[in-house]
């Protein structure tokens, strides 16, 4: 008889973890929809990954629990890239960025209708360094002498 109590206080114990662990981890699309900003959601690296052949820029969709984006457009100088759809928790894409540089927009709608857009420019490989003219050389100049 001893050794049936603590078996019981043991399975009820384990039933009652089941639980709190569900209950932590809630079903996206049955939450209500938080409001998202575009910074929140949507982030573009800085820059591009160098100036050789692979150059690339991950785009990192994060929507925050609740918020489910619906469609993820990623698009390079006007051409779609990328898309993605039914994002209930984090996703990224990768895509390639031509030499000669470009406009990367990231737009995205939530199911509750919210819609984010972000866009970077990269800069042009092509083309060397700007080398402006820093001013007249020290050391020159009229005057008497």
């Amino acid at each position: 008889m001893r050794r049936v109590v603590p078996l019981a206080v043991i399975a009820g114990l384990g039933v009652g973890a089941t639980a709190f662990a569900q209950g932590q981890d809630q079903d996206p699309y049955a939450m209500q929809e938080p409001d998202v900003t575009s910074a929140q959601v949507l982030r573009l690296p800085n820059g591009a990954s160098g100036c050789d052949a692979t150059r690339s820029a991950t785009v990192r969709v994060t929507p925050p629990p609740g918020a489910i984006l619906g469609l993820v457009r990623i698009v390079v100088d006007n051409r779609q890239a990328a898309r993605l759809t039914g994002i209930p928790r984090a996703a990224s894409a990768t895509v390639r960025i031509p030499l000669s540089g470009a406009r990367l927009t990231a737009t995205a709608e939530t199911l509750g209708g919210q819609r984010l857009r972000v866009t970077r420019v990269y800069s042009d490989c092509t083309r060397p360094p700007d080398t402006a003219p820093q001013g007249p050389p020290s050391g020159t100049g009229g005057g008497e002498g």
